[in-house]
């Protein structure tokens, strides 16, 4: 496979995942936590296992060839992804689809970015395609915070009239999608630093492709686990496990199976990219897959109506936010290149 071919892949995989969020704008009566924990169940459970078993030999060997620190590392990392995607979905209900996912994965997308680079090529960061990453990744979070400032002002003169998010104040929004950014770029670093799972994979008798899987598999049991506890806790608190048995509700099922299959075949495509941009696959594909999914998810944000009503000015600089998020992904390209 390609760099290029790569390329299409994590930006094709960006797209779905800047996509899935959509469903939680047509689960009423349900609650967020309903469907959020049908969500989880298919995307960070149901799903990976199912693939990693079709396409592994012996998840059994696996488990018995890989060391036990980097099984660990990779499920706590997941873990911590786990607590940002729980978090991302409150603050993209407060935000709305535009805004939110724009600023969670800007954050997102520099940290699960920088990490890598510096950890694992740090003689590259002067060099000029390190130095060509950098400032993309700059330029992504310039677009980010463009982004910001569009959804502030769209707060202010949407006020009084009738809103596609959920009631509540935008420094908090704000400070759940950031903290979301922080946790949810630990995916990266599961996958970053998957050597000895994938090693001990292949040594099972798995493809290099399959032997991804099983890090997607270990990774996400570990977000599941943080999704389930935190969904169920709101579950009984708010008493909508009855939400379950509710007439005419198994379209929110099949929507829930929907949202899962768009997230999580966008995680494999992102994996099978970067695998075949080499070392720096994690470093430069990260960005790429983040940026995708906030020019996509900006999209979705006004083809749904959130952006209703909000002030000529509003828009302007979200139309800049999206300009410079694009001029981001074209740099990332000509580093690729380089």
């Amino acid at each position: 496979m390609s760099e290029w071919t790569g390329f299409l892949l994590i930006v094709v995989g960006g797209a779905m995942q800047g996509t899935y969020y959509l469903g939680l704008k047509y689960v009423e009566p349900w609650k967020w936590e309903n469907i959020w924990s049908v969500y989880a169940l298919f995307s960070l459970l149901l799903l990976p296992v199912a693939l990693a078993a079709a396409t592994v030999p012996s998840l059994r060997g696996v488990f018995a060839g890989a060391p036990s620190p980097a099984i660990w590392s990779v499920f706590l990392y997941g873990a911590g992804w786990g607590i940002g995607s729980t978090l991302s979905g409150l603050g993209v209900a407060r935000l709305g689809l535009a805004m939110g996912v724009a600023i969670l994965l800007g954050v997102t997308a520099a940290i699960g970015s920088f990490v890598p680079l510096v950890s694992k090529t740090p003689g590259l960061i002067f060099q000029a395609k390190g130095l060509m990453i950098v400032a993309s990744v700059v330029t992504l979070l310039a677009g980010v915070f463009l982004v910001a400032v569009a959804g502030k002002k769209r707060e202010s003169s949407q006020a009084g009239s009738v809103k596609a998010v959920i009631p509540g104040s935008f420094s908090a929004g704000l400070a759940i999608c950031i903290a979301s950014g922080v946790f949810s770029s630990m995916l990266n670093l599961a996958y970053a630093f998957d050597k000895p799972v994938v090693k001990a994979a292949v040594a099972a008798g798995a493809s290099k492709p399959a032997a991804t899987y099983v890090v997607w598999m270990i990774a996400l049991a570990g977000g599941f686990l943080a999704n389930a506890v935190y969904t169920s806790y709101l579950m009984t608190r708010n008493r909508t496990w009855k939400n379950f048995a509710l007439p005419r509700t198994g379209l929110f099922w099949v929507i829930g199976l929907v949202m899962g299959a768009l997230w999580f075949v966008g995680v494999v495509l992102y994996g099978r990219g970067a695998d075949s941009m080499g070392e720096l696959g994690s470093v430069i594909g990260w960005p790429v897959f983040l940026a995708a999914m906030i020019v996509f998810s900006s999209i979705w944000g006004f083809v749904t109506g959130e952006w209703k009503g909000s002030s000529a000015r509003a828009k302007q600089f979200m139309g800049g936010g999206f300009v410079v998020l694009m001029l981001a992904c074209a740099l990332l390209g000509v580093a690729n290149r380089m």
